[in-house]
C-alpha cells in the first residue's frame, strides 16, 4: 500500500493509473446518465441518485435548540443544488445528549423552525427543478461525546479501556437499562414531532461512537442491552419498531448505521472475535485493561453482524440503509479520506485513495448482502472532480444504489446540478478535504461550513477556534 500523498489527479486515466500502481480496485464509468435515474423508496420516488449527507452546521439556537438563519441558508442551498434526497443533520432527542451548545434539538416549543426547514427545502427544489425532494432527518444521542452547554458530560454505554483512557472517562459508569428504556421513548416522541414537521423519513443515528452505535459493540455490558447480539442490537430494533408503529402512514424509518466501530474484540462492532479473549464474555463485570486485549489497532473487520442487522432492518420495513464506519475523532481517514488533518493530529497513515477504496468496497459488501435494499455510500469527496465517474461506476457495478455527499455538499452545494446538466464538476468549487469544517465542530466555538469555498461566512467562524 502506498504511503500518504496529497491529491494530484487530473483525469480519470490518472485515477486508473494510481489505482493500478497501488493494487486497488474501483469501478469507473463515463456513463453519468445513470446518476440521474429515479429511485423508489417506499412511497417516495427520488428524482436522482444523489443524497446530501447529514453534516452538522452547529448553528442551532443555544437556548431553544431551533434552527437559525444560517441553518435555513444551508438547507436552501442544498435544495437548490439538485440532490434528490436531503438527509438533515443530527438533532438531539434530549438536552443531556447534545454534542455541543449549538447542536439542534427538537421539542414542542421549537417545532415551527423544523416545519420551516421542510417547507424551504421542498419549495426551493420545486422552484429550481420542478421535482419533489425527499427529506430525512437524523435523531441522535451523543453518548460519551455529550456536551450540554458546551460542558463535557459523558453518558457512555460501556466500559471501553481504549476510548475511556483516550477521553479521560475511566471513572464514568455506563448508563442504566432504565435510562435506555426511557431514551427509547424520547426517540419515538422526537420522531413523532419531526413527522408533524413534514419530514418524509426519520433516521436513528448509530454511527461514530455515539450512544446507539456504542451499544452495538457492548459485549461486556450486563442487562437487556449488552452481551449477546440480540441484546446489543435491541435498542435500534425495538426503537425502529416502535417508531414504525407510531408514525403516520407514509413516514418511514431508516438508519445511518456504522458497520465498523474499530476496537479490538470484545469491544467494537464489525470486528472479528478473538479466541484468546472470548472467556471475558463469561463474566460481564470484568473490564480488562487495554494492554490485556492488546493494542487498539489490533482488530480485523468482520461484517457478519452488521450484515445481519441490515437484513433485519429491511425486514422491519426500512426502505434504505446509510453506511458509515470508524471513529472520526481517532481515525478520520476511515470515513472521510483527506489531505489535511485536524489540528494536532498526524497526516493520514495511508494514501487517501486507499481509504476511498476501503469505504466503497465495504459498502459493496453490504449492498450485495441485501441487494433489494438501497444502500447509500459516502467518503468520495477526496476524489474532487473525478467523483462523478467513480459514482457512475459504483452504481453500474451494483456496489451501491445512492451517492452521498457530506463535506462535498458543504463546499459545492450545486455540484449535482452541474453533474446532471453539464456532465462535470468544476474543480475550483470542489471540497479540498482540508478538514476545517470538522475543525470548527471540534473547537466548539464557531458555526460550521466550508471555510475555503464559503469563506466570507465561515472563515471568521473558523478563526474563533483558531484564535483561542
Amino acid at each position: 500500500m502506498s504511503n500518504f500523498k496529497r491529491f494530484n489527479l487530473k483525469t480519470p486515466d490518472d485515477l486508473k493509473t494510481a489505482l493500478k500502481e497501488c493494487g486497488l480496485e474501483l469501478p469507473i464509468s463515463d456513463q453519468l446518465s445513470v446518476l440521474g435515474d429515479s429511485v423508489k423508496l417506499g412511497e417516495c420516488t427520488l428524482p436522482n441518485r444523489f443524497v446530501v449527507q447529514p453534516m452538522e452546521g452547529v448553528d442551532g439556537d443555544p437556548v431553544t435548540g431551533a434552527a437559525t438563519d444560517l441553518t435555513y441558508r444551508r438547507y436552501r442551498r442544498f435544495a437548490e443544488g439538485g440532490s434528490g434526497l436531503i438527509w438533515a443533520e443530527s438533532v438531539a432527542v434530549s438536552p443531556d445528549g447534545v454534542s455541543g451548545a449549538r447542536q439542534m434539538r427538537i421539542n414542542k416549543d421549537n417545532l415551527d423552525s423544523y416545519k420551516r426547514i421542510v417547507e424551504l427545502i421542498k419549495e426551493s427544489a420545486f422552484k429550481k427543478f420542478g421535482h419533489e425532494v425527499t427529506t430525512v432527518i437524523q435523531l441522535t444521542h451523543s453518548g460519551r461525546y455529550s456536551r450540554p452547554g458546551g460542558v463535557v458530560t459523558p453518558l457512555k454505554a460501556q466500559h471501553n479501556p481504549f476510548l475511556d483512557k483516550s477521553l479521560g472517562m475511566e471513572d464514568v459508569e455506563p448508563v442504566s437499562d432504565d435510562y435506555l428504556m426511557r431514551l427509547q421513548d424520547k426517540f419515538v416522541e422526537a420522531a413523532m414531532l419531526l413527522a408533524e414537521a413534514g419530514f418524509d423519513g426519520i433516521d436513528m443515528k448509530a454511527v461514530h461512537g455515539y450512544l446507539v452505535a456504542e451499544l452495538l459493540g457492548s459485549h461486556l455490558r450486563a442487562g437487556r442491552f449488552g452481551g449477546s447480539y440480540e441484546n446489543r442490537t435491541r435498542f435500534i430494533r425495538e426503537c425502529a419498531q416502535q417508531m414504525t408503529e407510531s408514525l403516520p402512514a407514509g413516514v418511514f424509518v431508516t438508519s445511518r448505521c456504522t458497520v465498523l466501530e474499530p476496537c479490538p474484540y470484545p469491544y467494537g462492532w464489525g470486528v472479528k472475535k478473538r479466541e484468546e479473549v472470548r472467556e471475558l464474555e463469561k463474566n460481564v463485570h470484568e473490564h480488562p485493561t487495554a494492554s490485556e486485549v492488546k493494542k487498539s489497532e489490533d482488530w480485523e473487520m468482520d461484517l457478519t453482524e452488521p450484515q445481519k442487522l441490515m437484513k433485519e432492518c429491511a425486514e422491519l420495513g426500512m426502505p434504505l440503509f446509510n453506511v458509515s464506519m470508524g471513529f472520526p475523532r481517532f481515525q478520520p481517514y476511515m470515513n472521510r479520506p483527506h489531505d489535511n488533518s485536524l489540528a494536532g493530529m498526524p497526516p493520514p497513515p495511508e494514501y487517501p485513495l486507499a481509504g476511498v477504496v476501503r469505504f466503497q468496497q465495504t459498502v459493496r459488501d453490504m449492498q450485495h448482502h441485501v441487494p433489494q435494499l438501497p444502500v447509500v455510500t459516502a467518503g468520495l469527496a477526496w476524489l474532487r472532480h473525478l467523483m462523478p465517474q467513480v459514482a457512475a461506476g459504483l452504481v453500474e457495478k451494483g456496489w451501491c444504489t445512492l451517492i452521498g455527499q457530506g463535506r462535498g455538499a458543504f463546499a459545492y452545494p450545486d455540484s449535482v446540478r452541474d453533474i446532471l446538466k453539464k456532465g462535470l464538476m468544476d474543480p475550483s468549487k470542489c471540497c479540498t478535504t482540508c478538514s476545517l469544517c470538522s475543525q470548527i465542530m471540534k473547537d466548539g466555538l464557531g458555526k460550521g461550513g466550508c471555510v475555503v469555498r464559503d469563506k466570507e461566512i465561515y472563515a471568521p467562524e473558523f478563526l474563533k477556534g483558531k484564535l483561542r
